[in-house]
């Protein structure tokens, strides 16, 4: 028995020496990408994605592993994972404590934004509605807005006096209550994928671009950038190891494109901006950093830890945010527990602080679906 247990031992010792090997070299080299070390045409560029949370997981089992072992060492793995955690996962020290800007008094007038991806409303527009019905949200920011005949006709009738507008099948969309002075669809540098079937990179460069809805909303006199965006995701043309591989360096390199893109069109901008949507990129990644730099995430001003908004089944990762810039400050963000579609929606409140105005004029074309709307004085706000 006393040899039976040796055995066991060093089995589990070995176990959790491989574990924490295979971990701790994983973790450097994402660190190492995390600092902009590892050239872009490396085949480890994209470590950035892996998540620190999941690494601190993997690092722990690594420590139980050890303590069962019976080494003395097994304190170890965790604290390199706790570490690793706090320099570049989720997490945000601030939430903990009292802000200053939040010991302000409570804001007169706030705006409630909501972002969700609909999954093509794959459960059905009335469910989709009905969430955003119950949520009380003055702009709604779509991800897979993709609307058939019927559905359209649906959507229109469940409008209530609000304004959608949507760019190309496939695309962004916008659902506001606020009047909209102004709002455009935006080219992205990348292709459309395919939301349900397989992906080609070779085929992809020959579809239409990808895009996203910027508007300008008026709300007490005020006028405020919203932006709905979604990044490039999707699966490869097939289950094999090498297509993998191959869609998913693909995919990585068109969302840093996008980020790069996006992050200098909205640092164009002038006056309160709002925006969000479905990144498709975890919060360490280099996709959603670019972000950061320009803009506030504002579920993080409100929350230690970023909390998971996808797959509802079983949450593992964050890629749905709000961000807000230019004299707008975040006074309240979550997660409601609403499930529509294969996300969670994140939900915000938001406080302007300077004023914008507006006036000239601006000849609008209509939105898909059939939904009209009409010419709207143009925003001189939007830089060009």
């Amino acid at each position: 028995m006393i040899r039976l247990r040796l055995i066991v031992s060093q089995i589990l010792r070995l176990a959790a020496w491989v574990v924490g090997s295979a971990v701790t070299v994983v973790s450097v080299i994402s660190i190492f990408d995390h600092l902009g070390v590892i050239p872009p045409e490396s085949v480890f560029f994209v470590a950035d994605f892996i998540s620190p949370l999941w690494l601190l997981l993997l690092f722990i089992a690594a420590s139980i592993l050890a303590l069962l072992g019976g080494s003395r060492l097994f304190w170890i793995p965790a604290s390199l994972g706790m570490l690793l955690f706090f320099l570049f996962g989720d997490v945000s020290l601030a939430a903990l404590g009292p802000i200053l800007t939040r010991q302000d008094a409570a804001p007169k007038k706030t705006i409630r934004v909501v972002t969700l991806n609909v999954e093509y409303y794959a459960d059905g527009v009335d469910k989709v509605m009905d969430a955003i019905d119950r949520l009380d949200v003055d702009v709604t920011l779509l991800g897979e807005h993709v609307l058939s005949p019927a559905q359209s006709e649906l959507m229109r009738n469940r409008l209530n006096g609000r304004t959608l507008i949507a760019g190309h099948p496939n695309s962004t969309a916008i659902l506001s209550r606020l009047p909209v002075i102004w709002w455009r669809e935006v080219e992205l540098p990348s292709h459309e994928a395919s939301l349900s079937g397989g992906n080609d990179p070779d085929e992809i460069i020959k579809r239409p671009h990808r895009s996203f809805i910027h508007a300008v909303v008026r709300s007490d006199s005020q006028d405020v950038h919203v932006i709905s965006i979604r990044f490039i995701a999707g699966r490869p043309k097939d289950h094999s190891l090498r297509e993998n591989l191959r869609w998913g360096s693909f995919m990585f390199r068109e969302q840093l494109k996008e980020s790069e893109f996006f992050a200098h069109y909205v640092s164009g901008l002038k006056g309160p901006v709002i925006f969000g949507g479905d990144l498709n990129a975890c919060p360490s990644s280099m996709t959603v950093s670019r972000i950061r730099r320009v803009a506030t995430d504002a579920y993080l001003e409100h929350n230690f830890f970023g909390d998971m908004t996808f797959r509802t089944e079983f949450p593992t990762m964050r890629i749905d945010y709000l961000f807000c810039m230019n004299g707008v400050r975040s006074v309240a963000a979550s997660r409601p527990r609403i499930i529509v579609s294969d996300h969670f929606p994140v939900l915000g409140s938001f406080a302007l602080q300077s004023p914008g105005r507006s006036d000239g004029s601006l000849t609008i074309p209509a939105p898909n679906g059939g939904l009209t709307v009409k010419d709207v004085p143009q925003d001189p706000l939007l830089s060009r």
